[in-house]
């Protein structure tokens, strides 16, 4: 590399602006060649305007090296343009979807990238595309959004880490919830200078109890607001689940939250049935009892809800709080909403009459084999 630069060397400023000396190099095929053409391009962007012709010239040129450039030559070339604004934006555009050896510092550095080339290399290429994106000194909310929507763990990463860049709350609170999936972003949330006593809240709600002494400590977390925010987190996810039985992954990563924390209760499950939030009721009922939500569906549904009732009694609840659960639970059994009286005299009778050794022998059956509940 360095005969290559010994060549740079000996160019003119003359020769850099001579557009038949750019053509005569483009003959050159060799290695050397081919580097004194790309130091020769990028210097006549460095140092004059271009009109059309030149312009045009440049663009045809320039196309034609990268097209034939050893990729050792295309990243020399990718690194110098990175950091110009007077590249066409062609070339830029070719380098960003190259290979990301080339690509990466385009990607990082380029002015000329605007929204719309960004949006169309996330959506058209993979990983290392996405989180060379994330570390730009610039990015705009749409674009946030973008690497967010990704869902890719390392993207979101380097996004957070970018001081850089100024994070609307919209997109913080898309990484808040990105975090119930992915719980190693959450200090790093916890670091960025947009958060606030709001948006302390919301994190809150989401993170493991180490972490929320930390935040306790620099934030005053009312207990009304924490209550708000979880149920605001919780009717989202319900409105995503998009079906009063559909649990989602997100839902089950809250529950989890719930039972690390000691948090899955009757009266939490009850509060969650009376806001409809049935699928959510299922995640928390399921990570109770260590199991999976088709199976909490299937022990609900199964002969009047004996099943259900034998789960329930397991987790020691009270008499009055399986009434609650069973009657606010029937929108699983059934469409139909009006309790018959009946069945829930037949149910509390049965509860009622459980011996606690069938229930452990029971329980300890289904989680051996849940497929025969």
């Amino acid at each position: 590399m360095n005969s290559y630069h010994k060549e740079e060397e000996t160019m003119t400023a003359a020769d850099v602006l001579d557009s038949k000396h750019l053509l005569q190099l483009a003959q050159d095929t060799t290695a050397v060649g081919r580097y004194r053409l790309a130091s020769a391009v990028s210097q006549f962007f460095e140092q004059k305007e271009l009109n059309e012709t030149e312009r045009h010239l440049a663009v045809e040129i320039m196309m034609s090296l990268i097209h034939q450039a050893e990729i050792d030559l295309r990243e020399a070339l990718a690194e110098r343009l990175s950091v110009l604004g007077s590249v066409p934006p062609e070339i830029i555009i070719f380098l960003a979807n190259d290979a990301i050896s080339v690509a990466r510092p385009v990607l990082q550095h380029s002015p000329v990238l605007n929204d719309v080339d960004l949006v169309y290399i996330i959506a058209s290429k993979g990983t290392e595309h996405w989180r060379s994106i994330a570390m730009r000194d610039h990015l705009s909310p749409a674009i946030a959004g973008r690497l967010i929507d990704t869902a890719d763990c390392a993207t979101v990463m380097n996004l957070i880490d970018n001081q850089r860049v100024v994070l609307e709350k919209n997109s913080i609170r898309k990484l808040i919830k990105a975090s119930l999936k992915a719980e190693e972003l959450q200090v790093s949330l916890l670091r960025r200078p947009e958060i606030d006593s709001d948006l302390a809240v919301d994190l809150y709600v989401c993170v493991s109890q180490v972490l929320r002494h930390e935040i306790s400590k620099r934030f005053r977390i009312l207990p009304t607001s924490i209550k708000t925010s979880l149920e605001s987190l919780i009717e989202e996810l319900s409105q995503e689940a998009k079906g009063l039985q559909q649990v989602t992954p997100a839902m089950m990563l809250l529950a989890k939250r719930f039972a690390e924390r000691g948090e899955i209760s009757p009266v939490t499950m009850i509060k969650t049935l009376r806001r409809g939030q049935i699928s959510f009721f299922v995640a928390l009922f399921g990570e109770k009892l260590g199991f999976t939500p088709d199976v909490v569906v299937r022990m609900i549904e199964k002969d009047g809800g004996k099943p259900f009732a034998i789960a329930c009694r397991s987790t020691g609840m009270m008499k009055s709080e399986f009434a609650s659960i069973f009657l606010l639970s029937r929108g699983v059994r059934t469409e139909d909403k009006i309790v018959d009286q009946r069945e829930l005299a037949l149910a509390l009778e049965y509860y009622d009459a459980l011996k606690e050794f069938d229930v452990q022998r029971v329980m300890k059956s289904w989680a051996k084999n849940p497929e025969s509940i």
